[in-house]
């Protein structure tokens, strides 16, 4: 069902609540790494990074699943989509070669290239390019709040 000029489709109760929620963990994270105790940075920054790493792999898991519903899946879609949890992985492990800043920075463009196919190579309902920008933006402020404090670590 397309959307007519003007008018547009809702999105879903469930998604909002759940969709929202998935935005708590960043906050708290960042809050934490950038505004709570000494004793609480590392750990918050691990968390922010393994969320981040987990959230990134379920945009890639969710464009997955539409391609896979198509009759002849396309393996460029499959292929992209599956680099995105690939290159998390390599941002976590790279704790033992990269700087924080680096790797908040690092996933920062992954948000937003990921962001950037999704909207603009649109499939599934017509509601998931907003909710998509809104989900990003929640985890890229949260981002760049933590990277603003590791750019002074």
């Amino acid at each position: 069902m397309s959307e007519s000029a003007g008018e547009r489709t809702p999105v879903p109760p469930a998604v909002w609540v759940f969709g929202l929620s998935t935005l708590i963990p960043f906050f708290v994270a960042s809050g934490l790494f950038c505004y709570g105790p000494d004793s609480v940075q590392k750990s918050s920054l691990l968390a922010m990074l393994a969320y981040s790493a987990a959230m990134v792999s379920y945009f890639g898991g969710v464009r997955t699943g539409l391609e896979i519903e198509n009759p002849a899946p396309r393996w460029r879609v499959l292929g992209v989509s599956l680099l995105f949890p690939l290159a998390a992985l390599g941002l976590l492990v790279g704790e033992l070669k990269f700087d924080p800043a680096w790797q908040l920075s690092g996933f920062l463009l992954l948000f937003l290239l990921q962001w950037l196919w999704d909207v603009t190579n649109h499939e599934g309902p017509s509601w998931r390019p907003r909710m998509r920008t809104l989900l990003t933006a929640g985890a890229a402020i949260s981002l760049a709040f933590s990277l603003e404090q590791a750019l002074h670590m």
